[in-house]
């Protein structure tokens, strides 16, 4: 996913809220992203369980 991708974050259809791609490793398996509200960015790992739609 490109860096600075509009994003929401999901999981067992609950929102985990929306936010910006900051960085991803080349196969897509763990994203970093700056929530909406949030100074730091989180990562999220394939193993997860993450939901992640583009948000346009």
């Amino acid at each position: 996913m490109p860096t600075g991708q509009p994003v929401r974050l999901s999981r067992d259809g609950r929102s985990l809220g929306s936010g910006v791609v900051d960085c991803s490793t080349p196969d897509g398996s763990i994203i970093w992203v700056v929530l909406d509200g949030w100074r730091e960015r989180r990562m999220f790992h394939r193993e997860d369980y993450v939901q992640v739609e583009i948000n346009a």
